[in-house]
């Protein structure tokens, strides 16, 4: 009878590690708590409580950003179990974003009260950032706006994303639409503005009645799952993932050429 052959230096060490990995590799390929990373599309736009981010692709894309923004917290505020204080928070001097402050008749339309909504304009970023914090551990939501700013690092968007946490709360920042360094953001959205259906009705010029709003929302990261893209309309006070059109048994069509005169 033929010994087995003597095992090489180190295997029972080797032996070990491989029974600390199958022990420890169901709760490594688990997904974090909260994330979900089969989700549809649709489920995507319900956020989980912590931080998240919204880019616009472009600089003309800030406003588009703005809206979808806006309507993400005015949808988890109406689907909320209560009904949270919410506190905007931007620098004073624009260093946030330079279309204006929030209109009170746009966020009326956009579902959220303007006389429930708490607008604090800090002096600079370092303000801004400790009164976006102080405000989630009060329990409050949160939108803020910190642009380009360079006080906004990993280690803050880390205490941020903290103290939304514990408090079960959301906090949705608007950045720049330039490159974003790394955060602890649950989520980042790059949006952009895309033409809405024109309604079949049309007014006395002719001209056919407004659309939906509608976005372009591409999902650059998001913790626990792949990234994603896909259009959305803000539709009856909530956003709807569009589907895509069916293409049509038709041979394809040259773009047009635009003529000068």
């Amino acid at each position: 009878m033929r010994s087995a052959p003597p095992r090489p230096k180190g295997s029972a060490q080797l032996d070990r590690l491989r029974a600390k990995i199958r022990a420890i590799e169901p709760h490594a390929l688990a997904a974090p708590q909260g994330a979900q990373p089969c989700r549809a599309p649709g489920e995507l736009l319900h956020l989980q409580p912590g931080l998240h981010e919204i880019c616009p692709a472009e600089y003309l894309d800030t406003p588009a950003a703005l809206a979808v923004q806006t309507g993400f917290m005015a949808m988890h505020l109406r689907t909320s179990e209560r009904r949270p204080p919410l506190v905007w928070v931007r620098p004073a001097d624009g260093r946030g974003q330079d279309f204006g402050q929030p209109y009170p008749l746009a966020l009326k339309a956009w579902g959220l009260k303007p006389d429930e909504v708490l607008l604090a304009e800090a002096s600079d970023m370092a303000d801004a950032l400790w009164a976006m914090e102080e405000a989630l551990r009060t329990g409050a939501w949160l939108i803020g706006e910190i642009g380009q700013a360079s006080q906004y690092d990993l280690t803050r968007s880390k205490r941020l994303n903290l103290a939304a946490r514990d408090c079960g709360g959301l906090a949705l920042l608007l950045r720049s639409h330039l490159t974003a360094s790394p955060s602890a953001a649950l989520s980042r959205w790059r949006i952009s503005a895309r033409p809405s259906q024109a309604e079949a009705w049309r007014g006395a010029t002719g001209l056919p009645g407004l659309g939906h709003p509608r976005y372009r929302a591409q999902l650059e990261r998001v913790k626990g799952g792949p990234p994603a893209d896909f259009d959305i309309e803000w539709r009856n006070a909530a956003f709807h993932v569009l589907k895509p059109a069916p293409l049509a048994q038709r041979a394809a069509q040259p773009d047009p050429i635009a003529l000068s005169a």
